[in-house]
Parts: C-alpha cells; sequence; structure tokens
C-alpha cells in the first residue's frame, strides 16, 4: 500500500513540476521537503492539498487531475478533512474549465463530507463554493445568498478566512451595476486582507475594485488599483492574478482611447491565460484586443481576433464571455458597414447578454447597434424597435443615485474632518440662538408656550396625518410590486412549461423530417440512376430495370407521404395546445392526452440532459369514459407531474450506484364515477416536513434557481377548478405517487 500511495505521489509530483517551471526553485523544494517530511499518510494528503490549491491558480487541469488522485488517497485512508479539501479544489477546477454539472457533483460530495464532519469552517467554505458555482453562470442571486451564508458563520467564528467571500459578494453586486454595495464589500475584504497581512488576497480585492472605480467613472483610482495589484502578483509570483490584471486594466486602457496599450495588455492576458488552461478571460481578452485593433481600424486583424475569441468563448459555456465576444465581431462588421453580416451576430450575443442576466449600458449599445443595423438595410419597424428598448435600458441602469452612493463611500478622511468641522460651527450658531430666545421679555414667554403648544399639536396631527398616508402608499406600492411578481413568477412557470413542451414536440418531430429526408436522398439517387439507364441506347436500354426503379421511387414517395402526415398531425397536435385557452372544456380521451404527454415530457427532459435515460411503464384503462375537461389546463398538470418524476429520479440515480434503475409508472382507471390519472416515480421521496407545503405557491425543494415553486400549486388550483382532487403518497428513499381524480362524464 505505502509503495503504492508514493508512486501515485511521484506521478503526481512530476504533474505538478512540469508546470511549475516559472516558478521559483524555492516553492518545488519546499513542497518536496514537506513530502519527505510527513509522518503520516494524513500529512501527505495534507501536502498534496496543498499542491492542488496552489496549482490551480497556474494550471487547471493538472490540478484536477492531483485532486482527483487525492481524493481516491483521502478514501482509503479514512481521512474526512483532506478528501474535502481535494473534492472541493476538484469542483473549483471543473467550475473554472464551465464544466458545470460535474462540479456541482464534488459540491454536493463536499457539502455531506463537511457535514459528516461536523466542522463550521468547512460548511463555510463549502457556501462559499456555491457562491462561486452560481456566480460564474451569471446567477447572481443565488450567488449572493451563498456568499451571506458563509460570511455570518465566518464572522460568528470570528474565522480570518472571511475577505475572500466578502471579496467574492462584491462581485456579485458589481456584475448587477449596485456599485455601492460593491465598493463596500471590497472595502471590507481589504481591511481584512490586511489586517492579515495577506498580500495574495489583497491583490486579488484591487483588482476587483479597479473595476468598480472604472464603473464609477473613477478612472485614477482605477488605474492605481490594478498597476498595484499587478505589482502585488508579480512580487508574489501569482500568475492568474497577474493575468486578470492585464486583461482589467485593457477595459481601462481601451475606454481612454489607449488602443496601444489596450492590446499589449490584452495580448499579455491572452498569452497567460493559454498557460493556465483559463479559457473564459482567454476569450475575453481576445476579444478586447479585437476591439482596440478595430478601433485602429486594422479590420482583417481585428476580425480574426474575434472569430478566435468565439470559438474559445464557446467551449467555456459561459453566457457573459460570450455575450462579449459575439458583439464584439458585430461591432466591428458594423464599423465596416457591413450590417447584413451583423444582424445574426449581434441577435446571438443579445441571446447571450439576456441568459447572462447582466443589464447594463453594453445591452443598450447592443440594441442600438441592432437598430442601426436594421435601418441600413432596409428594416425601419425593427430599427425603431431596438432603438425605443435601448434608450429605455439607458435610462434605467447605472443612476445617478447608484454612483452618487459608490462615490460617497470612497471618500477620504479629509471629508469625515469636513463635516466634523461644520458641526462644530453649526453648534456654536445654536447655541447663540439659544441664548438669544432666552432674552425674550417674560411678558412674551407664556404666549409663546400657549402658541407652541397650539402649534406642536398642530404639527403632530399633521405629521400623524402624513406618516397615515405615506404608510398606505407604501402599502399600495408593495401590494403593486407583490401582484407584478406573482404575475411574473406564474408567467415563468407556464414558459418553463412551454419549454417542456416545445423540447419534447421537436423530438417527434424530428422522427418523421428524418424519414422524409432519408427517402427524398434516396429518391434522387434512383432518379439519377433512371437518367443514366434512359440515356441509354435502345438495344443497350434494360426495361425491366426502368420498371424496378419506378417502383422504387414510387413507394419512396408513398413512404414521403405517410412521414409528412406523421409531422402534419404532431404539429396539428402542437398547434391544438397552444391555442388561445378560453377555459372551455372539451370532450377528450384521457389516455391519449396522458400517453402524449409522457412522451413530450421524456424527451423535453432529455433535451436538457443528454444521457438520462429512465423505464416507462404504462397501464392505461381501455374501458375509459370521454371526459370533459379543458385539455391544454391538464395536459399543463400532466406535465408539471411528469417533469418533477423525472427531475426526482434523474437526482437520485446520480446519487445512487449503477444498479438502480429509475423508472416511472403512468396509468388511468375507472374507480367509481372517477377517473384516475397516477404518475409514481422511485424517486427519493419527500420528506414529512416537505410534505405539507408542497401545494403552497412558492414551495420547493430544489435548489435555488432551479425551481419557481408554482409548478404544484398552479397544478392544484387546475386540477380543483374541474371539480377534482389532486393527492399525494410518498416514502422517504422509495418514491412518490401523485393521482388526478377527476368526474364529470360527457
Amino acid at each position: 500500500m505505502r509503495a503504492l500511495f508514493k508512486s501515485l505521489i511521484i506521478l503526481a509530483c512530476g504533474l505538478f513540476f512540469n508546470h511549475l517551471s516559472a516558478q521559483p526553485q524555492a516553492v518545488k523544494d519546499k513542497y518536496q521537503q514537506l513530502l519527505k517530511e510527513a509522518k503520516s499518510e494524513n500529512e501527505r494528503i495534507d501536502v498534496v492539498n496543498f499542491m492542488v490549491d496552489y496549482l490551480k491558480a497556474i494550471n487547471v487541469d493538472s490540478s484536477l487531475a492531483l485532486a482527483l488522485v487525492n481524493i481516491e488517497d483521502a478514501k482509503k485512508a479514512g481521512y474526512l478533512k483532506g478528501e474535502y479539501w481535494a473534492t472541493k479544489y476538484a469542483s473549483t477546477s471543473l467550475i473554472n474549465k464551465g464544466a458545470y454539472v460535474s462540479a456541482k457533483k464534488y459540491l454536493n460530495e463536499a457539502s455531506e463530507i463537511a457535514n459528516q464532519f461536523g466542522d463550521s469552517a468547512l460548511i463555510s467554505n463549502y457556501f462559499s463554493g456555491m457562491g462561486m458555482y452560481y456566480g460564474v453562470q451569471s446567477m447572481y442571486d443565488s450567488s449572493a445568498v451563498y456568499y451571506k451564508k458563509s460570511i455570518a458563520i465566518d464572522e460568528a467564528r470570528k474565522g480570518d478566512k472571511i475577505s475572500p467571500a466578502y471579496e467574492m459578494l462584491a462581485i456579485s453586486y458589481q456584475m448587477q451595476s449596485d456599485f455601492a454595495q460593491a465598493i463596500f464589500y471590497q472595502q471590507k475584504a481589504l481591511n481584512n486582507a490586511e489586517n492579515l497581512k495577506n498580500d495574495r488576497d489583497k491583490a486579488n480585492i484591487l483588482v476587483n475594485m479597479g473595476n468598480t472605480y472604472r464603473n464609477i467613472g473613477d478612472t485614477v483610482r482605477s488605474e492605481q488599483a490594478f498597476l498595484e495589484a499587478i505589482e502585488l502578483a508579480k512580487e508574489l509570483n501569482e500568475k492568474r492574478i497577474e493575468m486578470y490584471g492585464y486583461s482589467n486594466i485593457a477595459n481601462l486602457y481601451f475606454e481612454n482611447k489607449k488602443y496601444d496599450k489596450a492590446y499589449a495588455n490584452s495580448m499579455l492576458a491572452v498569452e497567460m491565460a493559454e498557460q493556465a488552461g483559463e479559457v473564459s478571460i482567454g476569450a475575453a481578452s481576445l476579444s478586447k484586443a479585437a476591439q482596440a485593433r478595430m478601433m485602429q481600424l486594422k479590420y482583417r486583424e481585428a476580425e480574426d481576433l474575434a472569430i478566435l475569441s468565439i470559438s474559445l468563448a464557446d467551449s467555456s459555456h459561459q453566457p457573459l464571455t460570450i455575450y462579449q465576444t459575439l458583439s464584439t465581431l458585430g461591432n466591428i462588421y458594423v464599423a465596416q458597414e457591413k450590417y447584413k453580416k451583423a444582424i445574426p451576430i449581434l441577435k446571438r450575443s443579445l441571446e447571450s447578454k439576456k441568459e447572462a442576466g447582466f443589464y447594463d449600458t453594453g445591452l443598450a449599445q447592443l440594441y442600438k447597434d441592432l437598430s442601426l443595423s436594421y435601418e441600413k438595410t432596409g428594416r425601419y419597424d425593427e430599427a425603431l424597435l431596438n432603438y425605443k428598448i435601448g434608450v429605455q435600458i439607458v435610462d434605467s441602469v447605472r443612476r445617478n443615485e447608484n454612483i452618487r452612493k459608490a462615490t460617497e463611500l470612497t471618500m477620504t478622511y479629509d471629508f469625515d474632518k469636513e463635516k466634523a468641522a461644520n458641526q462644530v460651527i453649526q453648534a456654536k450658531k445654536d447655541a447663540a440662538e439659544k441664548t438669544r430666545q432666552l432674552l425674550l421679555g417674560s411678558g412674551l414667554l407664556i404666549a409663546l408656550i400657549i402658541a407652541t403648544g397650539g402649534w406642536i399639536s398642530y404639527r403632530n396631527k399633521q405629521k400623524a396625518n402624513s406618516l397615515l398616508e405615506q404608510r398606505k402608499n407604501e402599502l399600495e406600492s408593495t401590494l403593486t410590486k407583490l401582484k407584478k411578481t406573482q404575475t411574473q413568477l406564474i408567467q415563468s412557470e407556464k414558459m418553463a412549461s412551454l419549454g417542456e413542451l416545445t423540447a419534447g414536440i421537436a423530438h417527434e418531430i424530428q422522427n418523421p423530417l428524418n424519414f422524409v429526408n432519408n427517402f427524398s436522398e434516396l429518391s434522387n439517387e434512383l432518379i439519377d440512376e433512371l437518367e443514366e439507364e434512359r440515356a441509354k441506347d435502345v438495344k443497350e436500354k434494360d426495361d425491366s430495370l426502368i420498371s424496378e426503379l419506378l417502383g422504387e421511387i414510387k413507394q419512396n414517395l408513398t413512404k414521403i407521404h405517410h412521414h409528412g402526415q406523421r409531422a402534419d398531425g404532431i404539429v396539428k397536435g402542437m398547434l391544438q395546445h397552444s391555442r388561445k385557452n378560453t377555459g372551455e372544456k372539451f370532450p377528450t380521451d384521457v389516455n391519449k392526452l396522458t400517453d402524449e404527454f409522457l412522451r413530450l415530457a421524456y424527451h423535453g427532459f432529455r433535451a436538457k440532459d443528454k444521457q438520462f435515460n429512465a423505464q416507462l411503464q404504462t397501464d392505461f384503462d381501455p374501458g375509459l369514459n370521454i371526459l370533459k375537461l379543458v385539455p391544454e389546463d391538464i395536459g399543463r398538470v400532466l406535465l408539471n407531474l411528469m417533469t418533477n418524476a423525472f427531475y426526482a429520479i434523474n437526482q437520485k440515480k446520480q446519487m445512487n450506484s449503477t444498479d438502480y434503475e429509475p423508472t416511472i409508472w403512468v396509468s388511468t382507471k375507472l374507480s367509481g364515477e372517477k377517473i384516475c390519472i397516477s404518475v409514481r416515480d422511485n424517486g427519493n421521496g419527500i420528506s414529512e416536513n416537505a410534505l405539507g407545503k408542497i401545494f403552497q405557491p412558492f414551495f420547493t425543494t430544489k435548489p435555488t434557481g432551479e425551481g419557481t415553486g408554482l409548478g404544484l400549486s398552479m397544478s392544484y388550483d387546475i386540477v380543483k377548478s374541474h371539480g377534482g382532487e389532486l393527492k399525494v403518497e410518498t416514502e422517504e428513499g422509495e418514491g412518490t405517487t401523485f393521482t388526478i381524480e377527476l368526474s364529470d362524464f360527457d
């Protein structure tokens, strides 16, 4: 066993030190010395984890490979804490690579280990990892929730590892253009890092503060922060921080029209990103270099750089990076008046921007570029529409008040001193005024008291009325916002259902289309053969072959017609489900409706996860009566229940061994005067605590950002509106059954 450990660590060290060639020899020597001095397997695992942590800032792939080896070693040694850190570092590397599904798997494993170990520091670290997981995917609200959880634990512990959480929370606010909150948390993080003499954290924080200052227009402070961060990173030999410094200061130079500096710093960042395996930052830096060349009218070079940046961005799977690269290429086309080529690129960029959920003046400029491109290509209605949207966005983001608050937070000691001096002057004025009032005649004093009493009473009454009016207005405003939010959430749930339905329909219609395409191609080949035969001399012609070819072509046309009718039926069914819901009930074949939505739900779920598979077991009662119902509404209920079932078995599959067989059972039966539709899964079931809340609006057991909590609530209301019941039976660890009971036969 010991020999195996030794061989693995030698292999890992070889991988590690191959990527440390640019690092100080002292660093290599220190790690080798620590490995030799390790007195136990646990100590050796800790040393390797330090290697993994250090390496992830240099080369993501090598860090991940080493972490995976160390996870297995820690498991064999039964060393939970070592297993946690190796697992957590693996998730971080996967996040940096854009492999979010795998990253979430390792984060879940880290959470289980942290809770099993019962260490609040590990739990805090896990929350911070979840904040990063959501943040890089542009889900900033969810990201902020987890960072705040991490901070709360650390502050309660009075720990010395708070500044990274402060810093990352600040980034979440910065990405939402809430610069006041961003600076507030960045200043807390910077103070914390300086007090702890943690120069690595300080360099990181300075890079992000440089960005915030840039966003509020403070160019001087921004450049100072970036340059200080770069110099500090060089001293510490922190290549990753240095790379981010170059990339971000390039943005500052670009905005200040220093295009040579912008290009030079961007390419430095690209070079370092390639060495570190940082796809996203490499793509963004190439994009910025392309913009600099565009502004210097070097369009050919700019186009080449932009196209390369897009290919890198696509592999990163990060919406914001994809948006940046696409918008750059769109801008280059617009600058060259290639408006037709610009439109599809700008539209793709807009889709990525919306997916990122990042609304700033860049989004407004994107709409304006689209407007110009539409105008120049004669599409005036679309030009006007996009122009109006751009103007509205400019009016709503980065308002003066937001920037003013941020500026106030950066004021120095001189402001505080001036404020204190003004307070002293005001106090003297107040004292003088009080003395003057005391010198008034005693004859006026009684009258003044009486008048003042009446005035105070009147003012208090006015204030009370004003306060009541203010509270009334606040409540009305809150109610309006709540109604608006409720409408948006309900619409979001409807759109989610539509997405599931559309994905399923797309899969269903693809099969007949494939047949049509295949038989069409085959018929073309047969026609070519027929033409060749017809072109021969009379003596060489083979009439039997011609007849055979014509017969095959006729068969193919018959098959094309058949599969065309299949596609036509699917489209008609889609139109039936997407028609405007008037609430009118129609005689409906429940078996057919249920079977159709089972297939649509399954293919819709698989469209999101190609690796997902499940057994589908159906048992439809052939003796069911025709039922009058609103098919669009009951279809939505079925789609929701089935999608939830697929989600449940998929979650269990990810946590269980390969011997688990995910299965869904769907059945219909006539029970007395009622038709029962049941959807059963063999997932993890529903906990006793959650069971009583599942039909409540906004309650969900899914992670933040994965569910609105309205699906079951809306389903319950729909079934009730049909005079029916929606029931649930569950057993933790075994599965759940939802049953729809309907009556009102035709």
